[in-house]
């Protein structure tokens, strides 16, 4: 019984978080956002016009729908372990297909995000020592989706005059040596009976019970994490807008969920603020004139877009759009595209 009891809490575990109200269809019924179902190899996730699931007898809990979603709707509890040797902290994290077993083993070190590391990073982690399986035979993730992310953040942290995250590949023998050796960064020194016994119950309740505080924190964009600086630095997302496509109608802006994009009033300029952005292509999704984009990991080239401002000629409503339009300039976006001189009815004799 406890054994059966066991097994069914760690596959409680294993599936995946979801918090449908981040969801990019959630917000948009055009939203084009598939990442979930492609990155997942088992074809757990399914999305049709209705609706989007997960079956969860499909799901093996490797957690690769996690960094690829935009709006953080997908959750799971699988995290490195910080430890320390002498003054050095870093983090140590295991695939489960090395047989290791225990803290910091999870089911894929690709399920670890840029969220992930940034939390590291935030917590004076600067080391990440890892130990996978055949990654080439796995069938899981293409290899180096992990290398590739810290490379592209390490780029990020030395524009910005920060230390490196370093990344490191152990064999499984050498990886258990150095959890072994090492002090975890939350139990330094000695603890009394009664700490002891409380450690020992949460442990138990965490693993076991999978009882977890329901997040009541807003949802951060991940480049909120990096380290701040005044200097133009890399981020992962940013927004492009072609002033010469785009029309004005501000869809992009009404609908972003994080104000990456705004409407400067007073000085008639569109705002981009790169480091709101998710990459979540809402924007991308609801222009029909295709003038935004969203490029991952450059600098932000153009913050500000100077706008014209003018009344239709034909509807009298005033109206506004970037100053670089090449189209003309005295009809707003909606008598653009509608042929007033149409008759709504016709009498027929």
């Amino acid at each position: 019984m406890t054994d059966s009891l066991r097994t069914h809490f760690q596959q409680e575990i294993r599936i995946p978080e979801v918090h449908g109200e981040r969801c990019v269809h959630a917000h948009i019924e055009q939203a084009s956002c598939q990442a979930c179902v492609v990155s997942c190899p088992k074809q757990a996730w399914h999305l049709t016009d209705e609706s989007l699931g997960i079956d969860v007898n499909s799901c093996d809990g490797c957690g690769l729908c996690v960094p690829v979603c935009p709006e953080g709707a997908i959750l799971h509890h699988h995290a490195p372990i910080p430890r320390q040797f002498k003054q050095h902290i870093f983090a140590l994290a295991a695939c489960e297909k090395t047989q290791l077993t225990g803290a910091g083993v999870i089911p894929c070190i690709h399920a670890l995000s840029l969220r992930d590391l940034l939390q590291l990073y935030r917590q004076n982690i600067r080391g990440l020592i890892l130990s996978t399986a055949n990654c080439n035979e796995c069938v899981r993730h293409p290899k180096d989706r992990l290398q590739t992310l810290v490379s592209s953040l390490n780029l990020a942290l030395q524009q910005r005059n920060q230390s490196p995250l370093l990344l490191k590949e152990l064999s499984p023998d050498v990886w258990q040596q150095q959890y072994l050796h090492t002090t975890d960064t939350f139990t330094q020194g000695t603890m009394d009976r009664r700490n002891f016994l409380r450690r020992g119950l949460q442990t138990t309740i965490e693993q076991s019970l999978k009882v977890v505080a329901p997040e009541t924190e807003r949802f951060v964009p991940v480049a909120s994490l990096l380290p701040k600086t005044d200097i133009v630095a890399n981020l992962p997302y940013v927004p492009q807008i072609d002033a010469t496509r785009c029309n004005g109608c501000d869809a992009c802006l009404n609908l972003c969920p994080h104000q990456a994009l705004l409407f400067a009033r007073e000085t008639q300029f569109y705002v981009i603020d790169a480091q709101q952005c998710t990459g979540c292509r809402i924007c991308v999704d609801v222009c029909v004139k295709q003038a935004i984009d969203i490029i991952q990991w450059v600098m932000p080239d153009v913050v500000h877009i100077p706008l014209h401002e003018s009344r239709c000629r034909r509807c009298g409503v005033p109206f506004h759009r970037p100053s670089a339009y090449q189209a003309d300039k005295t009809l707003c976006h909606i008598c653009m595209q509608v042929n007033h001189h149409r008759n709504l009815f016709q009498v027929l004799d």
